[in-house]
């Protein structure tokens, strides 16, 4: 299965988890996390869609700051989705700043927590100096908060001794096109197929022009799904910072993570330390380990590691059940 999403550990297994994730042949991403970076450039973040927080600790919330330097004189609103108390803590960030040329700025940002049944959400003009707010609530059934017409962002609150987002990014279904039927339909590859892509995925319909050997044809979307087309398993990553290891934590992940292709997961301690992890809200890289064969993952990609096991990256990655890449993975490059 060719994926739909590019996806990148920003800053490696050793350093602020933050996972990048690009639409494939679209200006649109979305990011897990926000701290401290520096492995994306500004046309990369000028991309986002939606940024969602697991927690406000400030290895996790640090980077908004830089985010918003970037964006601040764009369109596009801006989707930020945490746990409960993110819009206090984001409007005191953006309160902490002056705003008085900001009036002709269309920025909007859109701030919205994740609370047990519904979703809480503001929303914030720089050309009010993100002054203005009101907050409105709206009820939510299942884990889904967030819906594009290409996939959707599940989350369940788990427990770090705060509440603590665990996300799931799913496409809806895959659609592949078939190039020994293109070819043997003597079609000439093209825009033509996005735009075929594009109204499969929306469920529309009409007739699609393209360019063959003999001059152009046109035939209708539905007849060009069922004939060149197949539609598959849509592509699923999950993501997984800072939780303790707990029946319960674990329970609620795999109602959104079963069967994923790619599992981004904390890998905190060694075993060694699996006391002080629960104390402290963290996973263990066994306990990792486990929660990747509990939930039938495909790929285990670890992150979040303790600056005291910096030097024993092996270790980490062994006890995880997965090959550490060696300073030629620092760089945390993923394509699953």
């Amino acid at each position: 299965m060719r994926p739909s999403f590019i996806v990148r550990l920003v800053n490696g297994p050793l350093f602020d988890p933050m996972v990048y994730l690009r639409l494939i042949n679209e200006n649109r991403s979305i990011m897990l996390d926000c701290g401290r970076f520096s492995g994306i450039s500004n046309k990369e973040l000028l991309l986002l869609d939606a940024v969602f927080i697991t927690h406000m600790h400030m290895d996790h919330f640090v980077g908004f700051d830089t985010l918003l330097r970037v964006i601040l004189h764009r369109k596009k609103p801006l989707n930020v989705f945490g746990p409960e108390g993110i819009i206090e803590k984001l409007i005191s960030k953006l309160n902490s700043y002056t705003w008085n040329l900001t009036s002709e700025y269309p920025l909007t940002i859109n701030i919205s927590e994740v609370l047990e049944g519904s979703l809480k959400t503001v929303s914030l003009n720089a050309s009010s100096g993100f002054g203005e707010r009101g907050i409105s609530e709206r009820g939510r059934s299942g884990n889904e908060i967030y819906a594009d017409p290409r996939f959707t962002v599940e989350s369940v609150i788990l427990d770090h001794n705060i509440p603590c987002l665990g996300f799931a990014v799913k496409e809806k279904f895959h659609v592949n096109i078939r190039p020994d039927m293109i070819e043997k339909r003597g079609f000439i590859p093209g825009p033509w197929i996005g735009l075929l892509k594009e109204m499969i995925i929306s469920g529309a319909e009409g007739d699609i022009e393209i360019e063959t050997k003999e001059g152009k044809v046109t035939h209708s979307s539905t007849e060009l799904s069922e004939d060149i087309s197949v539609i598959t398993k849509g592509q699923k990553i999950a993501y997984l910072a800072d939780v303790r290891f707990s029946q319960e934590n674990l329970d609620g992940f795999r109602t959104i993570a079963a069967d994923a292709d790619v599992l981004f997961i904390e890998t905190f301690y060694l075993e060694e330390m699996k006391d002080e992890a629960y104390i402290k809200g963290h996973l263990t890289a066994a306990q990792a380990g486990e929660v990747f064969s509990g939930i039938r993952a495909g790929r285990i990609v670890p992150m979040h590691v303790s600056p005291r096991y910096h030097n024993r990256l092996d270790e980490i990655f062994k006890e995880a059940g997965c090959v550490c890449p060696g300073l030629s993975g620092a760089s945390g490059e993923e394509n699953p």
